[in-house]
């Protein structure tokens, strides 16, 4: 039948009263129904994943610093040893091993389908195991609903990754929790005694390897025992330990204190954070089985007149027998699963991270494509300093910069620093810093970055570029010996260290060499800064620093002072510059229409006809309008919407006009 395909899975025989019947012959095993519709479900997941979400982009992201929780991994003995010291350090091992395979984002989407799919299986095989141990009439419509249930797990994890996060860490615990629940209720002993030290011995040993998803089986194996095991004392035991252990742990021996669900979150507000949802799924786990228990308790009641019809009467049984049930059965978990993804995507989201990882893979052209293809009003300030950066090494930043919008604050990164943006705020200006040749400053916010985030291999790059380009060797060697232990980059610390050995001043290398050429000796950066010293100690250095000077210019222009665009227009002729880029024009003709006309000196440099028309035209029509604003810039957005004349009268900050 096409409704159903069938695996065999060992299981044992149940008895209506609860009591553990005899395994079956080796020969004979219980058939599993794995329906249609389960195996499409699954299917779309990693298609979605894979080519949607791109897990790529949640590598990036973590390694970027715009989550704290950055987690760490290195292939060396020592970070092994490191983790299996403490509670939890097992999952922490191997999430940590997990997560740096999204970089691929293939491999990542098999990961999370895998993960995905575990969770379905323990959540049916939990359910199941429970359901067992009702008597006939338990199923029906009551099975179509459970199956249901065993969706929601899947559903939550690919909220999770719609979100851009994964939780590696914490669903693989959940995972060893729930097998080791599954292992427990299989378990065929009938003595209190023995099940109580079995319970114990898997409690441990689940606290060392998965921290406080213990508690999750500790919870799990008390409903059981509660409902199915009809063992009320047991259940009250259990319960007395898990609460005895769990304070034990949190005020007297504190050493031993693992949190894979901070408990800071319970006061957090509500909404999609990945963390709340993390919290929901653990405890979805002990609430479904309480609520199944529950349900068959008063089943089993109202099912005491009916009689047993056939030994299969007893399996768990989710297909009807007709075809309207098979095609809801094989629709419904695939139209669940898109209208909680519709619910929770963010798209501007995933644009935003594409143009970040765009810029920090040096795509320039991919920056600007993917920036045209958000709404303008949803630019943040880290998405407007890379399109300036992408503008600025694709030679069109003093043509095109207000084609896009722009923020003071975005230049430079200035005024950014909430505690979850820190770290990305940190690791983008240490990057900017060191393209401009401010050495001390980049080395300041990279030292910051591992100190708020972690040792991510993008910043041990980072800090050995910077050494090098400093002439410190030995100390950028620490660093890259850090790096060829990532599992992700490590060939790239391994490049480095080659290429050192060859040539230890590195005086072949054109990367570093320039980082040299424009490297200032003092470069003590502050937000509340000159911009004259502050940029002209990077020309005085290297006069040649076209960087330095695209973003001074760009600087003056964004604080509207045209003035200043004119005295630094002379810096052209000595960087090879064969016309006056569009928006300096601009700037020097207002700068000449609000000085009267006066006669400037543009070092041999002349304004194009076009541009001197338009500025009299821009002129005219803000003339005709300007006791109405409103209408001044509907008049002028469609033909000088991206020019500097309509930055200057309409989009400067308040505090400069």
């Amino acid at each position: 039948m096409l409704s159903k395909l069938e695996f065999n899975i060992p299981d044992a025989c149940c008895d209506e009263h609860g009591k553990t019947g005899q395994r079956a012959s080796r020969g004979s095993r219980r058939n599993w129904n794995l329906p249609v519709g389960t195996i499409i479900f699954f299917a779309c997941f990693y298609l979605y994943v894979w080519l949607f979400i791109e897990p790529c982009l949640i590598y990036h992201d973590h390694n970027f610093g715009t989550f704290i929780d950055y987690q760490a991994f290195s292939v060396d003995w020592g970070f092994l040893k490191s983790s299996l010291s403490h509670p939890c350090g097992v999952v922490e091992y191997i999430g940590g091993f997990l997560s740096q395979l999204y970089y691929f984002s293939w491999l990542g989407a098999l990961i999370a389908t895998a993960v995905a799919f575990s969770l379905y299986i323990a959540t049916r095989t939990l359910i199941k195991r429970l359901t067992l141990r009702h008597p006939p009439g338990y199923g029906g419509q009551a099975g179509q609903a459970l199956k249901l249930i065993c969706y929601i797990p899947p559903v939550m994890l690919l909220m999770i990754h719609n979100l851009y996060d994964n939780q590696l860490t914490a669903f693989i615990a959940l995972l060893a929790a729930l097998w080791f629940t599954v292992a427990y209720e299989k378990m065929t002993v009938r003595s209190s005694v023995a099940r109580v030290v079995v319970f114990l011995v898997e409690f441990f040993l689940l606290y060392y390897i998965a921290g406080g998803a213990s508690f999750i089986f500790a919870l799990l194996a008390t409903i059981y025992e509660l409902f199915s095991g009809r063992r009320k004392i047991l259940s009250v035991l259990f319960l007395t330990i898990t609460i005895g252990t769990y304070l034990a742990i949190r005020y007297i021996f504190v050493d031993l204190e693992t949190e894979i669900i901070p408990l800071s979150l319970f006061g957090a507000p509500l909404g999609y954070d990945t963390r709340l949802i993390v919290i929901c799924i653990y405890f979805f786990f002990p609430l479904a089985l309480f609520v199944v228990g529950l349900w068959g308790w008063k089943s089993k009641v109202k099912s005491k007149k009916l009689k047993v019809k056939s030994k299969k009467s007893g399996v768990w049984r989710f297909s009807q027998n007709n075809k309207a049930a098979w095609i809801i059965e094989t629709t419904l978990p695939t139209l669940i699963l898109a209208i909680c993804l519709f619910a929770s995507f963010d798209g501007t989201k995933k644009k935003l991270m594409q143009v970040d990882y765009f810029a920090s893979k040096g795509m320039w052209p991919e920056v600007l494509q993917k920036a045209r293809q958000i709404q303008p009003e949803l630019y943040d300030d880290f998405c407007i300093h890379d399109i300036n950066r992408a503008l600025y090494y694709t030679g069109r930043l003093g043509d095109e910069m207000f084609s896009y919008p722009q923020r003071f604050s975005a230049l430079l990164l200035t005024n950014i620093g909430t505690k979850t943006l820190s770290g990305k705020v940190l690791m983008k200006n240490s990057r900017f810093f060191l393209e401009l040749g401010l050495i001390g400053s980049a080395e300041k916010d990279a030292f910051e970055f591992t100190e708020i985030v972690g040792n991510s291999p993008l910043i041990l790059e980072q800090l050995a570029k910077i050494k090098m380009a400093k002439g410190q060797i030995k100390t950028a060697k620490v660093f890259l010996k850090a790096l060829s232990k990532d599992l992700i980059f490590g060939y790239r610390g391994r490049q480095w260290l080659r290429q050192i050995e060859t040539d230890p001043e590195l005086a072949n290398d054109k990367t570093i060499q320039y980082m040299r050429s424009v490297a200032c000796k003092k470069d003590n950066v502050h937000f509340k800064f000159d911009a004259d010293a502050f940029f002209h100690q990077l020309l005085d250095k290297n006069k040649n620093n076209k960087m330095a000077f695209e973003f001074m210019m760009a600087f003056y222009l964004l604080t509207g002072q045209t003035g200043k665009i004119v005295e630094n227009i002379g810096y052209l002729n000595e960087m090879g510059y064969e016309r006056l880029p569009q928006h300096y024009e601009e700037a020097i003709v207002i700068y000449i229409m609000g000085t009267g006309g006066k006669e400037i000196d543009l070092h041999g440099w002349k304004l194009r006809p076009e541009t001197i028309t338009q500025g009299a035209e821009f002129s005219r029509i803000y003339a005709l309008n300007k006791h109405n604003i409103q209408n001044a810039r509907d008049a002028l957005i469609s033909n000088f919407g991206k020019s500097y004349f309509f930055y200057y009268i309409f989009e400067r900050p308040k505090i400069i006009k």
